[in-house]
């Protein structure tokens, strides 16, 4: 998990900074993802299991949050994810 933002800001171009922000926040959902789900895995307590997984969840929505607002300001990204995307038409 990040403490910390993973990159030197100042090597970012100021028109890029917010999809670096997205992009890291994206990967602290999915370490946070893995964090929950795994301690979820190792309990034998069903309501602790219960509460982390419904929380792993909730981190799963902030994944799609940030990638819905990502796609929306980086047309490569976008068309990237149309042309790969399991729901494409082929």
């Amino acid at each position: 998990m990040f403490s910390e933002v993973p990159i030197d800001v100042e090597k970012i171009n100021p028109e890029d900074l917010d999809k670096e922000m997205m992009r890291i926040a994206i990967m602290a959902e999915f370490d946070a993802i893995n964090m929950y789900e795994q301690m979820a895995n190792l309990t034998d307590d069903n309501d602790l299991k219960t509460i982390l997984l419904d929380i792993a969840r909730e981190e799963k929505i902030h994944v799609a949050m940030f990638d819905t607002v990502l796609m929306e300001v980086d047309n490569e990204y976008l068309k990237v994810m149309a042309d790969y995307s399991l729901a494409r038409k082929g």
